[in-house]
């Protein structure tokens, strides 16, 4: 909205989940490669590497030469046949770095990484830290994914990358957190950081007495979590939409409400007493704007991070 009505926009999803969001803002949307784990290390419960944001690339298959030469021309084709002249990317590695490539052989095009403080580490960096001093085993050297990376851009003319970090370097790096749920809050120039793109309730709590609840992925796979959920002997209102169906019917049966949208900020604060989750980013915002307790269960080292 910001650019204007005559602005051409296209998107380029690797997942499809907000395309509907997206739609009335877009000329035209196309299908980008996806990057993501390979299945032996997808793990629905518990954290399992992503020590580092480096660490997080490598099992997302950024030191996989066949990922990374579909990723790279995938990106420079777009850029050059859609005549693209400002890059926005989420959580699109291979986009900032092709445009770089592209740009050095005299492309016009400007860029900007946008997420939150834990998926857009400053660019500068010598190396990715640690997230959290407890949870330092890494899978992925980052010393070997940047050396991949560099054995296949040179196929294409690109950028050699000095260290990891680099990869993500763009003319405007922007992280969308509160300070105090940004690792790289210490590295970061302070105008880097701007609030987190959550909506907030425009009225305070009110003297609500349910247990707000909402799991969005594969949490409510794990027995214990469910049967808590269940027994809870409070007023409950959830939106889970990845439950499995059986599940979804234990809740309804214990008395639990289960909405089929997600709820606003405003239902949220003037119903609830509690929000319980798994600690995301955006829900730990969206409790903290609204003045609510919370209750986290995290699933992966991000989410530990932020509930801690």
């Amino acid at each position: 909205m910001a650019l204007g009505a005559e602005a051409t926009v296209i998107a380029a999803l690797g997942r499809d989940v907000y395309a509907s969001e997206l739609a009335p803002f877009c000329t035209r949307m196309v299908k980008a490669p996806l990057l993501r784990r390979p299945l032996h290390l997808r793990a629905p419960l518990g954290p399992v590497g992503s020590a580092t944001w480096g660490d997080v690339l490598g099992g997302l298959g950024l030191g996989d030469p066949r990922k990374l030469r579909r990723g790279m021309a995938f990106w420079r084709k777009l850029i050059v046949e859609e005549d693209i002249s400002l890059l926005i990317a989420d959580l699109a590695p291979l986009a900032l770095y092709a445009a770089r490539g592209l740009r050095e052989e005299g492309w016009a095009i400007r860029t900007v990484n946008l997420g939150v403080g834990y998926t857009v580490p400053p660019p500068h960096l010598p190396a990715y830290p640690s997230y959290l001093a407890d949870f330092t085993r890494t899978f992925f050297p980052e010393e070997e994914t940047r050396d991949a990376i560099n054995r296949t851009g040179a196929a294409f003319s690109m950028p050699t990358l000095p260290a990891l970090p680099a990869l993500q370097d763009a003319d405007l790096s922007l992280a969308c957190s509160f300070p105090f749920l940004d690792p790289f809050r210490d590295s970061r120039t302070p105008s880097d950081r701007i609030a987190t793109l959550v909506p907030a309730a425009r009225e305070s709590p009110g003297s609500g007495d349910e247990v707000f609840v909402y799991f969005s992925t594969a949490e409510l796979c794990d027995p214990a979590l469910v049967d808590a959920l269940e027994r809870l002997p409070l007023p409950r209102r959830g939106f889970v939409p990845s439950a499995p169906t059986e599940v979804k019917a234990r809740l309804q049966a214990s008395g639990m409400v289960l909405l089929d949208r997600p709820a606003s900020a405003d239902e949220i604060a003037a119903r609830s007493r509690l929000i319980i989750h798994a600690a995301p980013h955006g829900t730990v915002s969206l409790a903290a704007l609204a003045g609510l307790p919370q209750f986290a269960v995290p699933q992966h080292l991000e989410q530990i991070y932020n509930a801690r």
